[in-house]
């Protein structure tokens, strides 16, 4: 069951760069964080002493970010080893769940075969069974794959054992606010087409909407979008620390 449907209400997914502003944001409303460092790079591996201090200190689930360099999404073979040993290492320290994604390069991947699309099967499902059970994100990778590959893609992301995929529902760069109709559509995919899949058997994933989520706006997306989890760094100045107000005026907004 996720951390959504046991809340039974929208989830609050914060994204955190360091303990302090993990922290912060757990004691103003946050459902969940997402662990990882380095905000200008778009959030990298964290420092595991990160999630040593705050499973010492917090209730709620931290996900841990396994991403080893912010080129691209597609690894070399020394990137992804590195990715199995972090897995390893901070399942031993107790995260609760797993933020990755690995794609193919364009040239590997779909191409014009619409029966592939540029998620790498093989590997993200062999970091996922890693994970022991612990639910995965598949993280903004998705929002690289064109949308022409999105139906296979969302099987594919099925496939591999994720439980969610955060995206701002269109190419990389957009704000989540840009892109509502496509969002919507895809909660709709989720929905309609979320039963057991006796193959694999998973489920769809659940979309989380990330991207420029900020509580001016989560109102409005929660009700266009129909999505039941949202993600934001509620940053509101420089530096690397979550806004307390900004946390719990989006808690409020979704919560009420």
């Amino acid at each position: 069951m996720s951390d959504t449907a046991v809340k039974g209400s929208p989830l609050l997914e914060i994204a955190c760069f360091n303990a302090e502003s993990a922290l912060l944001a757990a004691a103003s409303g946050a459902d969940r964080i997402e662990l990882c460092k380095n905000y200008p790079l778009g959030g990298l591996t964290p420092d595991p002493s990160s999630l040593t201090t705050l499973k010492s200190q917090l209730d709620i689930p931290v996900y841990v970010m396994i991403r080893p360099t912010s080129e691209s999404f597609c690894y070399s073979s020394a990137d992804f080893e590195q990715m199995k040993t972090e897995i390893d290492l901070f399942k031993n320290l107790g995260a609760d769940g797993f933020v990755f994604g690995i794609l193919y390069t364009p040239s590997e991947g779909g191409g014009g075969d619409p029966s592939r699309s540029l998620v790498d099967i093989a590997r993200n499902t062999e970091l996922v069974e890693r994970a022991d059970g612990r639910p995965c994100t598949f993280h903004r990778a998705f929002d690289l794959i064109p949308e022409s590959q999105w139906e296979t893609a969302l099987q594919d992301v099925r496939d591999c054992g994720f439980s969610s995929i955060l995206t701002n529902g269109g190419p990389s760069g957009n704000a989540a606010v840009e892109c509502v109709d496509k969002l919507a559509t895809l909660v709709q995919w989720t929905e309609q087409y979320g039963t057991l899949d006796t193959a694999t058997g998973h489920c769809l994933p659940e979309i989380i909407v990330g991207g420029g989520v900020r509580s001016s706006n989560t109102g409005m997306l929660q009700a266009q979008t129909r999505a039941r989890a949202f993600h934001s760094a509620a940053l509101t100045g420089n530096g690397e620390i979550a806004s307390a107000d900004e946390v719990r005026r989006m808690s409020a907004s979704l919560k009420g």
